[in-house]
């Protein structure tokens, strides 16, 4: 899947291995039934 983001991420957990890239992010985050910082 192709992760193209336009914009800066928000999130303030700058430690996870998953910032800046949404795509991952979010579906790391569904897959554990929770929501990621900067959909909070």
């Amino acid at each position: 899947m192709a992760c193209d983001n336009t914009h800066p991420c928000p999130c303030v957990n700058t430690a996870c291995s998953n910032h800046g890239k949404c795509c991952d992010c979010v579906a790391a985050h569904k897959g554990g039934g929770e929501l990621p910082a900067c959909l909070r």
